[in-house]
């Protein structure tokens, strides 16, 4: 959980300090939509296919910070 939220600083910090050409309303859809897709696909692959039932039969709410605040600071450092 110390590495996750190191992770979240460090990709965080990394994606506004080197943003050069990106508005603010781009990163929001940027955001938006790397949060929606993933949760999208999420629901997608676990209800259709049963593929997040390795471990848990529950819902994986571990994932949710990486999904929610760790991935889109990537697509913004992927897209600027």
């Amino acid at each position: 959980m110390i590495g996750l939220a190191i992770a979240i600083i460090v990709f965080n910090f990394i994606a506004f300090k080197t943003n050069k050409r990106l508005t603010a309303n781009q990163i929001l859809h940027i955001w938006t939509f790397t949060i929606a897709f993933q949760h999208m696909f999420d629901v997608f692959i676990d209800l259709k296919y049963h593929a997040y039932w390795y471990f848990t039969e529950n819902a994986d709410w571990r994932g949710v910070l990486t999904h929610t605040v760790l991935l889109p600071p990537a697509n913004m450092i992927f897209l600027n």
